[in-house]
């Protein structure tokens, strides 16, 4: 891991999650991680691997992406909090990863009124389209 990204992932991840405003417990379930494994990331004394560095990456990315982050605030404060915030994070890297595009080209799609569904719908269609014009 670079040097870089081993220095600042815990602070990244601690002001991602005050953006949030969730607290370290409910943050964890957001990750699918134990609440000693992010304070042991914030304290940056363990850095995250494997599966857990490639969802680490996409929150990150996903902070700086205000369009995505305004969606999952928007997600926490509905009626379906932090277990449809889950499933929406979880939608969107499945959906990333899949098609293996970045979050850039997902994100106009994601827009906080708009439904998960429907930008996931509205972007597999133009990826059809333009498989089917090669």
């Amino acid at each position: 891991m670079a040097k870089h990204y081993k220095e600042s992932v815990g602070k990244k991840l601690r002001a991602v999650r005050g953006e949030f405003g969730l607290n370290q417990e409910d943050w964890a379930k957001l990750l699918q991680v134990t609440t000693n494994t992010v304070a042991r990331w914030e304290r940056e004394e363990l850095e995250p691997k494997g599966a857990h560095r490639k969802k680490v990456e996409h929150v990150l990315a996903i902070a700086d992406d205000a369009e995505a982050k305004a969606t999952i605030k928007a997600t926490l404060k509905s009626e379906g909090g932090l277990a449809a915030a889950a499933a929406f994070i979880g939608m969107l890297f499945g959906v990333l990863g899949a098609l293996g595009v970045g979050l850039s080209l997902v994100a106009p799609l994601l827009k906080s009124k708009s439904s998960l569904l429907s930008g996931i719908m509205q972007y597999s269609s133009g990826e059809k389209a333009k498989g089917t014009d090669k």
